[in-house]
């Protein structure tokens, strides 16, 4: 490999094009330096000297400071950077850094969280399924999606353009969300007539499926700036979805211990934007950034789309491109409440920790041994893996630039493990237990604090990975930002779980009474299935009947199938609640009522009294509290 090569290699591993996960702490452990020991040492100096360049001020202007002060300000700036008064981290900083061998002194002060992490009374009040997805999927944007839409029915056959309702985009889709949690062999095979799914055959026609399908739109073609165009943006056609979702995710109180990871939107469709990530689950598709919790709730998510004109805002400094990246998702990230972030090698660097923990927020991750220059003497694998040196050993380096604190440690478990820090280090350790081969038993050893650390907080975005796994929209799409766009669907409802568990747990339900992921869905998916509400006409009635307490819901007889509530939005709709005369009786499903009926709700499939004297069928869909 020659010098051009491993130029251009650094300049793809820069811009992003390729990861680094996976890979071992030291550099030895990339394939193409087996065989070339000479250029290893090259490698490295090129790498140090080029990660941490300084880019130079112009000669005629001066600097421009890198934030404004807002003293009178109590609420954190949503642009923040780093003062002016703080030197930059550069590749001359990194030569003169000094590490000793100490360790850095964990205090639980000095992390302890200046927020608050209860939930607005915005989110708290939800209480449906339905609810929270359109907390994220708004009216708002459901609006703009059927502009779009027909805008580009119009555009595609002027004569006989296709039309589509909020209705019509809402069963869509709950259709789709149906279809993630109940497999088919095909797509046409749930509107089978002998073995076809019911719910999704009453909702919609095959053929209006397709039409949607085929025509479903985000933002006007007309207005695609060209790609000579020096603001021609490539995810143009789902920027409106980007930026309103990024909002409403955001929106959300932000806890104090967050993970940034890669995540995958898993297809092998033809596209420049198609990455291929070999340690990750789904190999191929288009590769986004998201920032977590540890419930796995995404705050925020940025889709790669190549090398991008450099939008870093006045007050940021020049880490470097994925360094870059981590400043965007963490914007809105309010400064100097003691913040807590964890990434993997990818992002790591000195640059990024220093210039966050300025802003008042820690930072913990594995991080390339190259990346913290010749002074730092932490033991090389070579050295770490010997079998002289026991498994569970430990050596840490601390260093100080400009008053931030940073401490590296090289860790023995089956391989040699480094990670930096600005919060916590080695001490105190602890013991766990490993399975040794040679005693066939588990053995305890030793284990460094920030290990331990950061395995219990990292794991935000693959819990989200899981959860997509589960349950996730598998329909084909020869359009690239469709398939970006079931994706973020998946999220937003994933999204709304997680905080619907947060909120029914604040609440004092048991676990048993709070919903699966599949349940859910598959109840969100019902929901909008059927719920049409109707706009109301003339002045409202004063006479509307009295809400009823709480109760449960009477019981069965045994041998009688089981009435369940229908969901909360489809019960007070008003639209097409017909009444019907059904064989046998049922019990009436108002809780104040223990009397049978033969009349029944022909959408919300339940039996209730219809009688002159004592109408529940009228107080079923009008009061809220049942």
């Amino acid at each position: 490999m020659n010098d051009h090569a491993i130029a251009e290699l650094l300049s793809r591993l820069e811009n992003g094009e390729i990861s680094e996960d996976g890979m071992e702490s030291d550099e030895d452990d990339l394939p193409y330096y087996t065989t070339h020991k000479e250029l290893v040492k090259d490698l490295e100096n090129y790498y140090e000297e080029n990660l941490f360049e300084e880019v130079p001020a112009a000669e005629d202007d001066e600097e421009p400071p890198l934030i404004q002060d807002d003293a009178e300000s109590n609420i954190p700036s949503p642009l923040p950077g780093i003062s002016s008064q703080i030197p930059v981290f550069s590749m001359n900083s990194t030569r003169n850094l000094v590490w000793k061998k100490q360790s850095l002194v964990f205090d639980e002060n000095n992390i302890k969280f200046g927020g608050s992490e209860e939930l607005t009374s915005e989110v708290t009040d939800l209480q449906s399924p339905f609810q929270f997805f359109t907390y994220f999927f708004t009216n708002e944007l459901l609006e703009n999606i059927i502009i779009e839409t027909t805008r580009y029915a119009v555009q595609k056959e002027p004569a006989r353009p296709e039309s589509v309702t909020i209705t019509d985009l809402r069963k869509y889709l709950g259709i789709l969300i149906f279809m993630s949690v109940y497999h088919y062999p095909s797509t046409r095979s749930f509107w089978s007539n002998k073995f076809g799914f019911a719910p999704i055959k009453e909702a919609m026609t095959v053929n209006k499926f397709e039409k949607i399908r085929k025509i479903l739109h985000f933002n006007n073609n007309e207005n695609h700036l060209p790609i000579s165009h020096p603001q021609h943006d490539k995810l143009y056609k789902l920027r409106p979805i980007i930026d309103h979702l990024n909002q409403q995710f955001s929106s959300v109180t932000i806890e104090q211990r967050l993970s940034i990871d890669e995540q995958m939107c898993a297809t092998k469709i033809g596209h420049f934007l198609k990455q291929y990530l070999p340690n990750k689950p789904h190999k191929w598709g288009f590769k986004l950034f998201v920032l977590c919790n540890l419930m796995g709730y995404a705050y925020r998510f940025q889709i790669y789309a190549g090398k991008e004109v450099d939008d870093r805002l006045p007050n940021e400094p020049d880490v470097g491109v994925v360094g870059q990246t981590v400043l965007k998702l963490l914007r809105m990230v309010p400064r100097h409440r003691n913040h807590i972030v964890y990434f993997d090698n990818y992002y790591t660097s000195l640059p990024l920790m220093y210039t966050l923990a300025k802003e008042g927020i820690h930072t913990l991750g594995t991080i390339q041994r190259n990346r913290l220059g010749k002074s730092c003497k932490l033991p090389t694998k070579q050295d770490v893996m010997k079998s002289s040196v026991p498994r569970g050993s430990f050596d840490e380096y601390t260093t100080n630039f400009e008053g931030v604190d940073i401490t590296t440690v090289s860790w023995k478990d089956n391989k040699q493990v480094v990670l930096a820090s600005t919060y916590v280090g080695a001490q105190p350790v602890e013991n766990i237990d490993r399975f040794d081969k040679k005693e066939r038993k588990r053995i305890p050893i030793t284990c460094p604090r920030l290990i331990k650390e950061y395995n219990a907080h990292m794991g935000g975005v693959d819990l989200m990975d899981s959860y997509l796994g589960r349950y996730r929209i598998r329909m084909k799409s020869r359009k690239w930002y469709i398939r970006i766009f079931y994706h973020l669907l998946d999220l937003s409802v994933i999204n709304s779980w997680i905080v619907y568990k947060k909120v029914s747990t604040q609440r004092g339900a048991l676990p048993k009474n709070i919903l699966s992921l599949a349940d859910f869905r598959a109840e969100l998916a019902d929901t909008l299935c059927k719920y049409a509400p109707t706009a109301s006409r003339g002045r409202p009635r004063t006479g509307s009947p009295a809400c009823i307490a709480d109760g449960p819901a009477p019981k069965l007889r045994r041998g009688i199938q089981c009435q369940t509530l229908p969901p909360l939005e489809i019960r007070l709709d008003k639209n097409d609640h017909n009444q019907i005369r059904t064989d046998s009786r049922g019990r009436c499903m108002l809780p104040s009522c223990h009397l049978l009926s033969i009349i029944k709700c022909d959408k919300c499939n339940v039996h209730l009294c219809s009688k002159k004297s004592k109408d529940c069928f009228k107080v079923f869909h009008n009061c809220t509290n049942i």
